[in-house]
């Protein structure tokens, strides 16, 4: 086995939902959402749901000193879990080494997730490389889901994070002028107070 340096996942992701308005879509990719999460900085995402109900969802945190790659699973019948209460975890993709993590209880739009985040890049690359992945509370698996199509959501969602930050780094650069001579709107003329 081998420690992960995964960490607990800040309140900021508390309140936003899962899919919910507050998220913008970016592209379906077999079968999965990527969006953006105005909650966590802009960052893009990646979400699914499986048969059972249970919905996972792994994406960047950037409302941290480090930006974070964050893993979250919830189910609507995981009423039992409390939101700010930390969980033991253990992560598995396929057969690699197992993750241990402290996860957070935490209600995406009244739903209970699990919520492990982490610096390590090697956890989005085994996430998106592997086959399925397994997650275990006190020795007893609470989910097994099939990772079909996540090296191509991972891509995509790599392509949407740069995109957004492209824009971002855009809006936040000063345009220069056209003309340089012109005059700036908000300075008036020393020999005329009324000019516009």
């Amino acid at each position: 086995m081998r420690g992960a340096s995964a960490l607990i996942f800040g309140g900021l992701l508390l309140t936003a939902p899962v899919c919910a308005a507050q998220t913008i879509p970016w592209k379906d990719v077999s079968g999965w959402s990527v969006l953006i999460d105005p909650s966590t900085g802009n960052g893009c995402f990646i979400s699914t749901m499986y048969e059972d109900g249970t919905i996972l969802r792994l994406g960047f945190n950037f409302f941290q000193s480090q930006t974070k790659i964050y893993l979250a699973l919830g189910n609507s019948d995981w009423k039992s879990l409390e939101v700010g209460k930390d969980y033991p975890v253990q992560i598995q993709f396929d057969r690699n080494p197992v993750w241990n993590a402290t996860a957070q209880g935490i209600d995406f739009g009244g739903i209970n997730f699990l919520s492990v985040s982490t610096t390590d890049t090697n956890f989005a690359e085994e996430f998106s490389r592997k086959l399925g992945m397994r997650a275990t509370f006190n020795g007893r698996e609470v989910a097994a889901l099939g990772l079909k199509g996540s090296a191509r959501a991972v891509t995509e969602m790599i392509n949407c994070q740069e995109s957004v930050n492209a824009a971002a780094s855009a809006r936040s650069t000063p345009q220069s002028p056209k003309d340089p001579f012109e005059a700036a709107p908000d300075k008036k003329s020393a020999n005329d107070p009324f000019e516009l």
